[in-house]
């Protein structure tokens, strides 16, 4: 390996001071990374080329054109990466924001729904699966970048982009387990960009550069002049797009420590640097010391190597952070350098040309077959010709001045076994290095197979699989925990208005609210904690417990179908407007129940009614009974009346 600590850049000149050394980190750094990834970067191009069905070299494609050879591309790679992300989209598993304390509640909602704002307005989810398909192309991983933009509200606030993963140079001794890139010691962006446009984005006076630019006169001289001084100038000429007429940005992020010091002066509590602390000390020795820790700080420098490897800027990161602004995702998430990683595409590359091949191969010999061998006289000049250039047609008639020869058709040749059999090894021996079964794209082995054995076979290679969709979990809770992390300063303004979703309403809050002496919805320092949530939201998940819930609803309904709760069943199932049969059965259930209260009130109404009747019945018996007594009472009367009558 290069001792890049001794390396001079050729045809480069510094500034002075610590801007050059600071220039020559960025370069050195640069470099390194550049070569210690050169063949992880030609690996990766090629997989690239192969993703994108372009799987045959320019001397194989002229070769197979000169001899009449077929060059067929049959694609194995796409599919499987097409499956790989399909099925990720069915098992992704959510960020949640957790309070630490009863007194965060509040503020990890707010953080929580500020985030599913951001994740619809940007499209984060789509740019993550851009970054896992490269991932699962490249040896170079997937990234995305983290920066802080103003809104046209003239509030900052997070952006996010996917980077092109051939333009980031990260630390080689980097672990490939390490997804929060904490023990990362720099990275270099690189960037193409117009003299317009860095003379606006670094305010510099385009003039300063347009006279440096203007000395390399070999612009201006011949051809034959010019390749003698692009040797000479070669390191510069590397950095400058003639074609585009752009030049090349490094940037360069690393973690620096610094020593803090908290600071009483017996009214207030201040931080500052060891070095401040020296300072003030001088001029108040009564200064007291109440605790020293350190604080990692991202630093940037920016540069422009064309220009006598200008620095356009040499400072801390904007906020407060000890992230970088990327995060990396990895096909394999093995303890090795990431200068040593694989990737998915990169293990079928291989099995990609047999498959290709074979079927060339087969190709080429039915039609050879097809078209036969001739033994002809030499003298016979334009048949030679025309079995050169139309031999291969099929039903070929070969015209002769040659009446000794008679009309026959040659016999057919016969295809060898073995050269059908080498492309559809190589098709099953795809499907074991990826992982990606028949089952995985939800096709059976053979027919007549039964559902449970499917269902296992769907199980067992989604587990096989899960390590890829792990490694982009562990991107997703990079990102959030950042988010967290950075979420204080970002949103620290008082009384500053955020769009935020819950479900899928979008609505607006004030964080940071003074009302009458107290704060409410304070964001500024929130006591958080970012977990994966398990994945029950998942179309997998849920389908898989409709199906556990719909048996246990048959079980139950051969006991007593009366005891099977139909709606709970209709609102778990994964269709779509199962929530409309669910509204039916509630109104269906509401109309029912109001019946029969109806019925029960009608029918109490009928009991009174009877009851009533039958009282009123009672009283008039009891009235008739008394009458007939009345009458009886007044014949026993009228006799007895009669008989002191006659006594007389």
């Amino acid at each position: 390996m290069a001792d890049y600590n001794n390396t001079q850049p050729s045809g480069s000149q510094y500034a002075t001071g610590v801007l050059s050394k600071q220039a020559d980190k960025v370069l050195k750094s640069w470099k390194f990374s550049r070569d210690s990834f050169e063949n992880a970067r030609e690996e990766s191009e090629r997989a690239v080329r192969y993703l994108n069905n372009d799987t045959w070299t320019s001397d194989e494609k002229t070769n197979a054109k000169k001899y009449k050879k077929p060059t067929l591309k049959y694609n194995i790679i796409t599919p499987i990466i097409s499956t790989l992300v399909g099925n990720e989209q069915l098992n992704r598993r959510q960020a949640r924001f957790k309070p630490t304390t009863v007194e965060t509640v509040a503020a990890a909602d707010i953080v929580q729904q500020r985030w599913n704002a951001l994740q619809d307005e940007q499209d984060i989810e789509d740019k993550l699966q851009i970054a896992f398909i490269d991932a699962l192309t490249t040896k170079l991983g997937g990234w995305i970048e983290r920066s802080w933009k103003m809104s046209p509200d003239g509030y900052l606030d997070f952006k996010y982009e996917v980077l092109n993963n051939f333009r980031v140079y990260i630390d080689p001794e980097t672990r490939a387990n390490d997804y929060q890139l904490n023990h990362c010691r720099w990275i270099v962006k690189e960037g193409w960009e117009a003299l317009d446009v860095i003379s606006e984005k670094y305010s510099i006076d385009p003039y300063d550069v347009k006279v440096e630019r203007n000395k390399w006169w070999w612009n201006a001289l011949s051809e034959t002049i010019r390749r003698v001084t692009d040797k000479v100038y070669s390191s510069n000429l590397e950095n400058y797009d003639k074609v585009n007429d752009r030049y090349r940005i490094l940037e360069m992020q690393e973690r620096v420590t610094t020593k803090m010091v908290k600071l009483f002066d017996g009214v207030e509590y201040t931080i500052v640097s060891r070095s401040e602390y020296r300072k003030l000390r001088k001029d108040n020795p009564g200064l007291m010391m109440l605790q020293e820790f350190d604080e990692d700080k991202i630093h940037v420098t920016t540069i422009i190597p064309y220009f006598k490897n200008l620095v356009v800027k040499d400072e801390d990161m904007d906020q407060p952070t000890s992230n970088f602004d990327v995060f990396p995702v990895w096909s394999y998430n093995y303890n090795v350098q990431v200068n040593e990683q694989t990737s998915l595409v990169d293990l079928l590359l291989d099995i990609q040309d047999d498959v290709n091949k074979a079927k060339s191969q087969v190709r080429d010999y039915v039609t050879q077959i097809l078209s036969g061998g001739t033994f002809i006289d030499k003298r016979e000049k334009e048949t030679i010709k025309a079995l050169k250039e139309k031999g291969n047609q099929p039903n070929m008639v070969y015209e002769l001045n040659n009446p000794a020869i008679m009309p026959q058709k040659l016999p057919p040749g016969t295809l060898p076994p073995d050269i059908m059999l080498n492309a559809e090894n190589s098709v099953a021996f795809a499907q074991r290095v990826s992982l990606v079964s028949e089952a995985m794209k939800g096709e059976t082995a053979r027919s007549g197979e039964s559902g449970v054995l499917f269902e296992q076979k769907v199980q067992r290679a989604a587990a096989a699989i899960n390590p890829y969709f792990k490694n982009l979990s562990r991107l997703r809770k990079a990102l959030a925990k950042d988010f967290m992390d950075n979420f204080g300063h970002i949103y620290a303004e008082k009384d500053r208005v955020i769009k935020i979703k819950d479900e899928n309403v979008f609505n607006e809050v004030i964080v940071n609210l003074e009302t009458a002496g107290k704060m409410f919805n304070d964001v500024r320092n929130p006591s958080l904690y970012v977990e994966l949530d398990e994945g029950e939201s998942n179309i997998t998940n849920i389908e898989e417990n409709f199906n556990k819930m719909l048996a246990l609803s048959n079980m139950i309904g051969q006991i007593n179908p009366a005891l099977v709760d139909i709606r709970t069943l209709v609102e778990s199932a994964p269709i779509p407007g199962a929530e409309k049969f669910v509204e039916f059965i509630d109104q269906t259930m509401q109309a029912q129940m109001e019946a029969q209260g109806q019925q029960s009130e009608l029918a109490q109404q009928q009991a009174e009614i009877e009851k009533t009747k039958g009282l009123l019945e009672n009283v008039k018996t009891e009235r008739g009974m008394m009458n007939d007594e009345e009458k009886l009472r007044l014949e026993d009367k009228k006799i007895n009346q009669q008989g002191v009558s006659r006594g007389r």
